[in-house]
């Protein structure tokens, strides 16, 4: 499918639905010239309900009638939940809307934030397990006491509380912010916004197998 690029004025909308817990880690943005024009931060748990409504109010509230120029997303790791539902509303927006959609890791969102691209970012897996996205190379699982951040120049997101000793400094972040999520955007090519899942699900069938279909 082709899309449209524009030039002049950017607007671009922002979704992060990796955030979990009671923080408030998930947001909807209209982010226009470097600039947030609105926003909505969410608590990361039950975030994935308010998504919609969200970003129909936001656009109706700011005018924003015409198509955006581009709509950046968050792809994880983070909430299944949350990220199911916002990048499925995002890249439905961006069909509608026939523009690009560009995803960024949860990690990468972090670091541009705190203007830091050597920070190796930790966000809380499940208990006694982080995420590790580094600056290069893939995003993992751990379990906490199994890190090795010995060459590590620092480390940043939710799960720094984790653990007591780092050996490294720690930079406070839990969440991007809107415009982070867009400067981590710069380096990245439009493309379709597949969820980062590193852990398979918790959900598991059945252990006698599914009932058979009906007659």
């Amino acid at each position: 499918m082709s899309v449209s690029v524009k030039t002049g004025p950017s607007r671009t909308v922002v979704f992060n639905g990796a955030g979990a817990g009671a923080g408030l880690t998930s947001l909807v943005a209209l982010v226009e010239d470097g600039r947030v024009v609105a926003e909505k931060l969410m608590a990361g748990r039950g975030a994935s309900e308010h998504f919609a409504p969200t970003i129909r109010d936001l656009l109706t509230q700011n005018d924003w009638i015409t198509a955006p120029d581009r709509v950046v997303a968050v792809l994880g790791p983070g909430s299944f939940t949350g990220l199911r539902s916002s990048l499925s509303l995002a890249a439905g927006l961006a069909a509608g809307w026939n523009c690009p959609t560009i995803g960024v890791t949860l990690g990468a969102a972090i670091r541009a934030t705190l203007g830091r691209p050597d920070a190796v970012c930790v966000n809380i897996a499940r208990r006694g397990r982080v995420f590790v996205d580094p600056p290069h190379g893939p995003v993992t699982a751990s379990q906490t006491v199994d890190l090795d951040p010995a060459d590590w120049v620092c480390v940043t997101g939710d799960a720094v509380s984790e653990k007591p000793d780092w050996p490294c400094p720690v930079l406070f972040c839990e969440a991007p912010t809107a415009l982070g999520i867009v400067q981590a955007a710069q380096s990245v090519l439009p493309g379709a916004l597949m969820p980062l899942y590193v852990d398979p699900p918790e959900a598991k069938p059945p252990a006698a197998g599914l009932r058979p279909l009906p007659l």
